[in-house]
């Protein structure tokens, strides 16, 4: 049984649908594996557990808009329909260990599963690994453990070097190492002094045809559309996809992943993972400041449009995960499918071709990768 640890509850289409590709292309391969439910805190007696309880409550029903912080709104009504999907793909698709552990339960583990992979999303980011104490580097793992990464992401392309000598420190006990970006590899494999190999994130794993096994059509308009998913907020992004839907005398439907689009004349507010998978699908055109969004469209051969989801940030700021759109668009030759801000101009259809070629070598170099972490 192999243990793997990464994000893969937050209602999130890319975060849940990367869980459910790694777990998947595991068993493909003939292994047996769970998600560790890890909690950033140590247990407490039972007045101050039952304390953090009550405050809980109190965050989730009085002060819900503030219990998830940029996307409290995910705790209201409108998008009650669409948690209760994401909850039922998790529970159907996803693998996950039965216990919940703690920074002092998760070494218990170790009886249980004969090897550990850290899996893909931003598990490295320096924002999400502040703490002293982090599952996403398996510090917790007795001397001796077998450990590998297959396409963690540290989310810049610049991040500060106290961070990587910090992630050095903690990755060098692993046995194989990999990342989600290629100079993220080159870093790390400067530092580390020892080869980090660069794979493919675990969604591109699987192919179209796998993908529809677990997709469904409730949420895909009967007619011809664009498709709209926007993380950001930057207004560009619908304005450009309005004006495409215009060209193209197709109307514009929106994932409902801000409040604001609850507005639109056309707005998907019910699509869980399931439902994403074939509303990329179907999609004419994809208009996205997603990264998932991008290489979902890459995967299905959609012809798409992206735009970075931040604005006003340096290319060294901690919080910039604008560059690894245009970084992943260079790889497959779809550089001109990016669009800065300012840019209303349309391109040609896309042909898929050398996409497709690019797409199949680097998925097998990427399988080859992964079938080597689960068996030495």
């Amino acid at each position: 049984m192999i243990a793997i640890i990464s994000y893969h509850k937050e209602p999130n289409y890319g975060t849940m649908l990367q869980a459910y590709a790694l777990a998947q292309a595991i068993r493909n391969l003939g292994k047996d594996c769970r998600y560790l439910d890890y909690v950033k805190m140590r247990r407490h007696p039972l007045p101050l557990l039952l304390l953090r309880k009550l405050k809980h409550f109190i965050e989730r029903r009085v002060l819900r808009r503030n219990s998830l912080g940029e996307f409290a709104f995910f705790n209201t009504e409108p998008f009650s329909a669409i948690m209760q999907r994401f909850n039922s793909f998790h529970d159907e698709h996803i693998p996950v260990d039965n216990n919940t552990y703690y920074i002092d339960t998760v070494a218990q583990t170790a009886n249980d599963y004969e090897r550990y992979i850290v899996g893909s999303d931003q598990t490295w980011s320096p924002l999400l690994n502040q703490h002293p104490y982090t599952q996403n580097f398996l510090e917790f793992c007795p001397s001796g453990t077998k450990k590998s990464s297959y396409a963690p992401s540290i989310g810049t392309l610049a991040p500060p070097q106290q961070y990587v000598n910090r992630m050095a420190g903690a990755l060098k006990t692993f046995d194989y190492l990999s990342c989600r970006e290629k100079s993220n590899c080159q870093v790390l494999s400067e530092v580390l002094g020892r080869p980090v190999e660069y794979v493919v994130d675990p969604t591109l794993l699987l192919d179209e045809r796998e993908w529809m096994k677990v997709s469904c059509d409730g949420s895909t308009p009967q007619q011809p559309y664009i498709l709209a998913y926007i993380l950001g907020t930057k207004h560009c992004i619908s304005d450009f996809a309005e004006e495409l839907g215009k060209s193209q005398s197709l109307p514009v439907y929106y994932i409902a992943t801000r409040p604001e689009f609850l507005h639109r004349d056309h707005v998907i507010a019910d699509a869980g993972p399931a439902e994403f998978i074939s509303l990329i699908k179907n999609a004419r055109y994809v208009v996205t400041d997603s990264f998932h969004g991008t290489i979902f469209s890459i995967n299905f051969n959609v012809n798409f449009y992206s735009f970075t989801k931040r604005a006003g940030l340096s290319h060294n700021d901690n919080a910039n995960d604008n560059d690894r759109i245009p970084a992943i668009l260079a790889e497959f030759g779809l550089s001109e499918r990016f669009r800065s801000d300012d840019d209303m101009t349309f391109s040609p259809d896309i042909d898929f071709t050398a996409v497709n070629a690019t797409l199949a070598v680097r998925r097998q170099c990427s399988a080859e990768y992964l079938h080597k972490i689960i068996n030495y």
